[in-house]
């Protein structure tokens, strides 16, 4: 880490108080129970009930995810960020390859939420359902969050937390009241209507259903606004996915007995249809509510954190000096107005007549982006271990990293010719940017 990056940091976190580990968990549970849980459900109903093995997979490489970041917060104390990790382990190039990779996910990943926000509101108000609106309804949530997030990251905490809360309230009432409705012959009718094998649909329904956990890195890529990133951002990290995933697994499960499988996949809104077969219009109209405050709350949570990579990794000399702290910055207003205009950007070019063909190219770039970013963080730990204290943390630390690799490239083996070749981008990109900075 560069000196900038110690004498940096603090010069912001000064101006607002940083967030607890109760508000670091808030942000990963938070960034995490976004439109995942509220739009892969549909995604996943043409697969059928199956799906539920993927979610299961999904959730298991989470967890081994997550464990690799905290360890590498142990082996990398000082280390800010996703890139800020890849950097101390790997050297200047790999971090400036996370950087971009992972920047790029940032802000293609929270046009998604902003459209999965724009669809709760088209099920509230019709007349923002066709493009047009929809679109000037996801700028809208983009640059709300932008205006949050100028405010300090302590705000983004309580936000995260408001909404997490209203959120969670479609979710809990399906994944508890819903089981008195379940119908194990709906479920069992929806199992496989594919025909797919079994390591097949598991793979290609995991790798759909992973979208829903990224996010797990939120308190370790926004570590400089946390207090005690060195023991806090492990413990945020851990709680954060396993909240999500209990939700997760049982929330969908229910689902997939309570709709069949090609009502499902046609729903826009599932949890809201779910819960109207439960309360009625009016409880479906409510949980609609809920679930727009939710998206919305996870886009200024991953504003946050897309301007906090580009801010930390010029930080420490893996981007452009243009995007480093400003001594007494209130907020970093060039990395939020950067963040908001990239967003914005993606949002009118991948726009289309229907919000779950936008929905599904955003997030399949976002998943194949994020697991690079992750198989290069595992490379890191790898190189990182063998600076912990015990022999015992060094084996554990090898373990995690050695699974984590092959997790992450094994989702990234069932990702499409097309999104990998787009995740290519970046990496000639951060190729020409790493000889751009040396030169300097």
């Amino acid at each position: 880490m560069t000196a900038t990056t110690a004498t940096a940091t603090p010069s912001v976190v000064a101006r607002h108080a940083p967030m607890s580990v109760f508000g670091a968990a808030a942000l990963v549970a938070g960034s995490m129970i976004g439109s995942g849980v509220y739009l892969l459900p549909a995604s996943l109903g043409a697969m059928g009930s199956i799906s539920i093995l993927g979610w299961c997979a999904a959730t298991a490489v989470a967890l081994v995810l997550a464990g690799m970041f905290a360890q590498l917060a142990t082996a990398a104390p000082d280390a800010r960020g996703v890139a800020g990790y890849v950097q101390a382990g790997l050297g200047r190039f790999f971090g400036v390859q996370a950087t971009v990779a992972y920047w790029a996910a940032c802000w293609v990943g929270v046009a998604a939420l902003a459209l999965a926000a724009a669809g709760y509101a088209g099920y509230l108000i019709p007349v923002l359902a066709p493009m047009g609106p929809r679109l000037g309804t996801m700028l809208a949530v983009i640059w709300a969050a932008v205006a949050v997030c100028w405010l300090g990251p302590r705000l983004v905490g309580r936000v995260e937390g408001f909404t997490l809360v209203a959120g969670l309230a479609p979710v809990l009432l399906v994944a508890v009241m819903g089981w008195f409705w379940f119908d194990p012959a709906i479920f069992a009718r929806s199992w496989n209507p594919t025909h797919a094998d079994l390591l097949g649909a598991t793979r290609s329904s995991a790798l759909t259903a992973f979208w829903a956990f990224l996010g797990l890195e939120c308190a370790a890529a926004a570590a400089g606004a946390v207090r005690d990133p060195a023991r806090n951002v492990p413990r945020a990290t851990l709680a954060g996915v396993a909240i999500a995933a209990a939700l997760y697994v049982a929330a969908c499960a229910v689902l997939m007995g309570l709709m069949p499988a090609a009502a499902l996949a046609r729903s826009s809104a599932p949890f809201a249809d779910a819960t109207r077969a439960i309360v009625g219009v009016g409880g479906a109209g409510l949980i609609a509510v809920c679930a727009f405050m939710r998206t919305a709350g996870c886009t200024t949570g991953w504003v946050l954190v897309t301007s906090e990579t580009s801010r930390e990794a010029a930080d420490q000399g893996a981007f452009p000096t243009f995007f480093r702290t400003r001594p007494g910055e209130r907020a970093s207003a060039i990395n939020l107005i950067a963040t908001g205009v990239l967003m914005s950007a993606v949002t009118l070019l991948t726009a289309t007549p229907t919000l779950g063909s936008q929905f599904t190219e955003l997030a399949s770039v976002t998943v194949v982006l994020s697991l690079f970013t992750y198989l290069l963080a595992g490379f890191s730990l790898l190189r990182l271990r063998s600076g912990l204290p015990a022999p015992r943390q060094q084996a554990v630390a090898a373990t995690t990293a050695v699974v984590a690799i092959v997790c992450a490239g094994g989702l990234m083996a069932s990702a499409s010719l097309k999104d990998l070749a787009l995740s290519l981008i970046s990496v000639g990109i951060a190729a020409g940017l790493y000889l751009v900075l040396r030169r300097r």
